[in-house]
């Protein structure tokens, strides 16, 4: 066996199960980021983060001999991990993002103040895209546990729902219900208060809140009120289907026509489509220590994560530094 046969991940497994801790860790290295991004995501704190991807590594190795191939060993760690976090997430509430909100509303020179610290540089577009992956953290941190689970794995690290309800140890139907769910709770944050989503509302980029406005929900006119009582409710339970092409050929082509003539549903359709892309293109931003996406990461969680254990105000201090005397300046 010459070496590239030796390091192969299959010659690596084989190895592994037999005992052998440096192919293992090898193997736990190549995977070791995928799961860092999953555990974060999932809890919102690097520092947690870091901790179950341990654990999952050491329970991994632990039963490493009895792992058959029935999966992938990504997906098997994948199942691994989620579990985990889901395990972690069980005694601990969801991040209260209306608090977030409240502090924006109650602190509006402080919020300029950091507007003008994140955002307002060269690198703007860039900043701007990170401090939208914090947005979409926020969200996915304020869900209930098996719904953060399903929009993480599906729309953020793009599985399919098959892969998703293995590593979640659940069924496809279940995946799809909760996924269905977070992307309805998603939009409406999005459609209502996100300025990158929609220019009219209020939120800056998740940066200035200003004063929030409660959608008006518009009441339906007579010649969709009866279309609406006898399919709306079904059709809507179906539209992360179509976004997602999961259904059959019949039955999208009905929904499609629903929507062409319901200017309700296809307003939801269109929400809901929108949001999910959103969610989608700002799932890699990196949100680390030493970014704007990374610091604004952490003054959100001050503010939503009751067992973060610092406020938003303590934490202000460190996000807006005064500037640098210029050359000359007299001191």
């Amino acid at each position: 066996m010459d070496d590239r046969q030796a390091d192969s991940p299959l010659a690596l497994l084989e190895r592994a199960k037999s005992g052998d801790k440096d192919a293992f860790g090898a193997l736990a290295e190549e995977y070791r980021n995928a799961l860092l991004r999953l555990c974060y995501k999932m809890t919102g704190s690097h520092e947690t983060a870091e901790d179950l991807v341990q654990e999952t590594l050491l329970k991994a190795y632990t039963h490493i001999a009895a792992f058959e191939l029935r999966s992938s060993m990504a997906t098997w760690l994948h199942r691994i991990a989620t579990n985990a976090c889901l395990d972690h997430q069980r005694s601990r509430k969801p991040w209260d993002i209306e608090k977030r909100w409240q502090w924006f509303r109650e602190n509006g020179e402080l919020v300029e103040q950091m507007e003008q610290n994140l955002v307002m540089s060269p690198e703007r577009v860039a900043e701007v895209k990170e401090v939208a992956a914090t947005c979409v953290n926020c969200i996915t941190m304020s869900l209930p546990a098996k719904q953060r689970a399903a929009i993480v794995l599906c729309d953020q690290l793009g599985m399919s729902r098959a892969e998703a309800a293995e590593s979640m140890n659940a069924s496809v139907a279940s995946v799809k219900t909760e996924l269905h769910r977070a992307r309805k709770t998603m939009t409406g944050v999005f459609e209502n208060h996100c300025q990158l989503v929609d220019k009219n509302n209020d939120c800056n980029g998740c940066i200035v809140a200003g004063r929030m406005k409660q959608a008006a929900a518009q009441p339906p006119s007579p010649a969709t009120e009866g279309k609406r009582a006898m399919n709306c409710d079904a059709i809507e339970e179906l539209l992360s289907d179509l976004i997602d092409d999961e259904l059959p050929v019949a039955t999208r082509a009905g929904v499609e026509a629903h929507i062409a003539g319901c200017p309700q549903c296809a307003t939801s359709y269109r929400q809901l489509r929108r949001s999910v892309r959103f969610v989608r293109s700002n799932a890699d931003a990196p949100l680390v220590h030493g970014t704007p996406g990374g610091a604004y990461a952490e003054f959100t969680r001050a503010l939503t994560d009751p067992a973060y254990g610092h406020s938003g105000t303590e934490l202000m201090a460190e996000y807006i530094k005064p500037e640098a005397p210029a050359e000359g300046d007299v001191q």
